[in-house]
């Protein structure tokens, strides 16, 4: 992600990368089964959303699909969303920097990626 950043060195970018590990942190530990602290105070909210919102409309339809064949699964039975949503979005993270997609494709994750996180931290489907 610090690689597709278009001024990585700027402090917003270097903000955003430090809340961007805290939500991966998050999602790890939803699809571990625990509970996370995302830390959605409306500061980082607000980061987040400008942040990824600049971005928004440069990727295209092959992006999305790329990215939704990662999160957009079929549940099995007694699987819990939260848990599922977590683990898929986990595992597009790895895939997408092990393949090295463009920087649209990336783009669209974390777009993605935030409306879920926001949902999970809403739902608290995860912990005891």
């Amino acid at each position: 992600m610090r690689q597709a950043l278009p001024r990585p060195t700027s402090r917003e970018s270097a903000t955003y990368l430090e809340l961007l590990s805290r939500r991966l942190a998050g999602l790890r530990a939803v699809a571990g089964g625990r509970r996370a602290d995302w830390m959605l105070s409306g500061r980082e909210r607000g980061l987040a959303r400008r942040f990824v919102e600049r971005f928004a409309g440069c990727w295209d339809d092959g992006d999305e699909t790329l990215v939704r064949g990662f999160i957009d699964r079929w549940l099995p039975p007694g699987e819990k969303a939260g848990t599922a949503a977590a683990a898929a979005l986990l595992e597009a993270a790895d895939a997408l920097a092990r393949h090295h997609v463009r920087a649209a494709t990336l783009w669209f994750f974390l777009w993605e990626m935030e409306s879920v996180v926001a949902g999970l931290a809403a739902d608290k489907p995860a912990g005891p």
